[in-house]
């Protein structure tokens, strides 16, 4: 009798980002793993109705986080004041900073967490629970607002937050239990992509219901409907895992099992001590907090800068939309064609792949530092071009995102995910902080053009250090803790081809009788 045991590879090159700036990215990233990738026919199932339900709640959840810069502008345009039907704050900059601040400040406070502890639980009734809560919140936002004052909406919206960072790391095991590894890649890329459109979607959709006759509170009203209704069709028709939804067919249950019989995740051990010592993470921590502190910036206060040219409320939402359009569609035009680049090899004669990475992480922050720069000295007779110079530098962050957020995968084979998760953590803490800077300076002083520049130019000051740490901290070998010891499992590590690769082998020796 004789056994024998072939030869495995798997491809493991996805890491979860947990940031808001890049969430829509985190499809491409994951720890390491162990076992084998099949390749099977691509069929379409149950599963990929539960895909579906998924998207709409990161479609939702985006929408939510969107519309946050536009609802504390209605509650307090000065345009409707006299208005009888709703009421209108007079709330200064400061006080608005807080309350934009306290929902981000949530959302930062939970990513470790939840990215820890909640991946394990995995159940669909977490996802359920962030939507009613995140819901009736915003049901009881206009009673909490006019009666509690914005003390009491700082802590729904902490709390708010706080919920919302659960969305990801749940969505993530999810799809490990509902997907074969082949599909993962494809339909996590369309999941977070919701995230995105959400946010996109949520800026002109404020803006116009602002002008209703409900103003602000139609806004909030309208987030509830929405977020509750998704709450009962995702409670209803979704399931955990495969085998407790009743739709599923035994066929696709045995297609799904079959897919993941040969895949699985080890869980390892992870050097938290080393990789907190690491200069390499530090700096990459750096250059995140710089984008995320700009990406923050133009959701939450760019809106009230095109405001201040003399756009009213509805067109200033409009045009803050284009931005993100701009990032978008850069860095998915970029980003393949780098990566096409490096794997080709054309540039490898000249470049190596970090200092690639560095160059261009370089040119996008040093054309965002000037443009920051040309932004705030331009009048207002100038209006077009100082929104296209708007538009141009948030397209440049996309730009940006192939040289400092890749150059993750090279740091690390094996912990990318645990990294990113440690820098976004550090980067939130630093964005939640910017409405709160912006407030200071601004105060009520909206029109001031000189508190402006002030606003302008500490943002880019901030941006050009961060960035000058990341090039001169960031290293281009591998550190010494990302290396893991297979041999008591029967396995070795293969690096191959190109930077995102890896291939586990299997490494066992046959027994003959």
């Amino acid at each position: 009798m004789a056994t024998t045991m072939g030869s495995a590879t798997a491809e493991c090159s996805v890491v979860t980002k947990r940031n808001m700036d890049v969430e829509f990215l985190k499809y491409k990233f994951q720890d390491s793993c162990d076992g084998v990738i099949t390749k099977t026919k691509f069929k379409i199932g149950v599963r990929h109705v539960q895909v579906f339900y998924m998207f709409l709640c990161s479609v939702v959840m985006g929408t939510m986080r969107g519309g946050i810069g536009i609802e504390i502008l209605a509650i307090v345009d000065p345009a409707r004041r006299k208005d009888s039907y709703i009421q209108i704050h007079d709330w200064d900059r400061k006080v608005q900073g807080t309350i934009l601040s306290s929902f981000l400040f949530g959302y930062a406070l939970m990513i470790v967490p939840a990215e820890l502890h909640l991946r394990r639980l995995g159940d669909k009734f977490v996802i359920t629970s962030v939507l009613l809560i995140n819901g009736g919140l915003s049901a009881a936002m206009p009673t909490i607002v006019n009666k509690g004052g914005w003390a009491a909406m700082c802590n729904a919206h902490f709390l708010m937050g706080m919920t919302q960072a659960c969305l990801s790391p749940v969505n993530q095991e999810l799809l490990s239990k509902w997907l074969p590894p082949i599909e993962r890649r494809t339909f996590g890329r369309f999941i977070d992509s919701g995230i995105y459109l959400g946010m996109v979607v949520a800026l002109p959709i404020a803006g116009l219901l602002s002008e209703s006759r409900l103003g602000w509170e139609l806004l909030f009203y309208s987030q509830a409907m929405m977020t509750l209704s998704m709450a009962a069709i995702w409670g209803l028709l979704t399931a955990t895992s495969p085998d407790e939804h009743q739709a599923v067919g035994d066929f696709e249950k045995e297609f799904i099992k079959e897919a993941l019989a040969c895949y699985r995740k080890k869980p390892l051990r992870k050097p938290w001590r080393s990789i907190l010592r690491s200069k390499q993470v530090w700096a990459i921590a750096c250059a995140h907090s710089a984008s995320c502190s700009l990406f923050v910036f133009y959701l939450v206060d760019i809106p009230l800068y095109l405001k201040s040219m003399g756009l009213s409320l509805k067109e200033s939402a409009q045009q803050s939309t284009l931005p993100f359009i701009a990032l978008c569609t850069i860095y998915l035009t970029t980003a393949p064609s780098v990566n096409w680049l490096l794997k080709s090899g054309f540039l490898a004669y000249v470049f190596n792949v970090t200092y690639l990475r560095k160059l261009i992480n370089a040119l996008g922050a040093f054309s965002i530092v000037i443009g920051l720069n040309v932004v705030s000295n331009l009048t207002v007779e100038w209006a077009h071009l100082k929104c296209s110079v708007l538009i141009g530098i948030l397209g440049l962050l996309g730009f940006q995102y192939s040289g400092f957020l890749e150059n993750i995968r090279n740091s690390s084979q094996n912990y990318s995910g645990t990294l990113i998760v440690l820098t976004s953590a550090s980067a939130s803490v630093i964005g939640a902080a910017v409405p709160l800077f912006t407030g200071l300076i601004i105060g009520n002083e909206l029109d001031n053009v000189r508190s402006w520049k002030i606003v302008f130019a500490t943002l880019g000051s901030f941006y050009a250090v961060c960035n000058i740490i990341y090039t001169l901290f960031s290293g281009s070998r591998r550190p010494e803790w990302d290396d893991i010891d297979r041999n008591k499992f029967g396995y070795h590590n293969t690096i191959i081809g190109h930077e995102d690769t890896i291939q586990l082998e299997l490494c066992e020796m046959s027994d003959k009788k």
